[in-house]
């Protein structure tokens, strides 16, 4: 497992750092548009596994959200928000007859439109704001440490168990590394990245990072808890599908893009 994700990681981070840096905002969008469909279509999976028409819903009134959101923040966003509501319950009206079970179908699905057709897309409104790269690649390397610390925490001092009946394995141990090495990462993105910013907003970003990053995770273990499922899915080995990768870093940058439109 560990040398699985090392390999990957060894792939991967050279061509998102090339990513995040290097390509033009529409090639960025794409990128994170194509991310945010293959997530909600692990979700659509996981939460409708038998049901193939309501899969198809999730995906097409996503699909909105996303095409909207990729764009950048606007009105085309609230736009598109109204049409899915309005599309969901439509559906509900016109090809359901059990009401109760249909309203129920309608609420999962917009949990998982919200939370990866509406958040994910934060990375692209991050980007496009002054200096949006190296917040981007703080949020990442934030996240990225967090997870790494976490998991070798866990593994050599974890005995406490955090909170068992969302996810047996986390400890209070490894969320304890967890924000040892968040605060590590934004250290060091001060350093390398953002020099302009003072220490004490560094840092106090990366803890609250750390904590939203690890509640983001916990979320995703409540869904798939309910769902019954280990991992979303397959497409990175060693790290499970793209829900299990983004599930830390959704949180946080919705925090960084709010924290600096609102305060700097």
């Amino acid at each position: 497992m560990l040398r699985a994700r090392l390999a990957t990681a060894a792939v991967a981070i050279p061509l998102l750092l090339a990513l995040i840096f290097w390509a033009p905002v529409w090639g960025f969008s794409l990128v994170v548009s194509v991310l945010a469909v293959l997530a909600l279509a692990e979700y659509a999976s996981l939460a409708f596994p038998a049901q193939p028409r309501e899969r198809s819903g999730v995906l097409v009134l996503g699909l909105i959200l996303i095409a909207a959101a990729a764009r950048g923040p606007g009105a085309d966003v609230f736009a598109a928000l109204t049409l899915v509501v309005m599309l969901g319950l439509v559906a509900i009206v016109l090809g359901r007859s059990d009401f109760d079970r249909g309203l129920a179908d309608l609420g999962l699905a917009m949990i998982g439109i919200l939370y990866v057709g509406f958040l994910l897309p934060h990375f692209v409104w991050l980007r496009r704001i002054e200096n949006g790269p190296a917040w981007i690649t703080f949020v990442i390397a934030v996240g990225m440490a967090g997870d790494t610390g976490g998991y070798f925490a866990g593994r050599a001092f974890g005995r406490h168990r955090l909170i068992p009946g969302v996810s047996p394995g986390k400890t209070v141990e490894g969320a304890v590394g967890i924000l040892a090495a968040s605060l590590v990462a934004g250290a060091a993105c001060k350093l390398i990245l953002l020099r302009s910013r003072s220490w004490t907003e560094m840092l106090c970003l990366a803890l609250a990072m750390g904590v939203l990053g690890q509640l983001g995770d916990l979320s995703e273990s409540v869904m798939k808890r309910s769902f019954g499922a280990k991992e979303s899915g397959w497409i990175f080995p060693g790290h499970g599908g793209v829900l299990d990768r983004i599930d830390s870093l959704l949180f946080p940058v919705s925090f960084v893009y709010y924290y600096l439109l609102i305060f700097d």
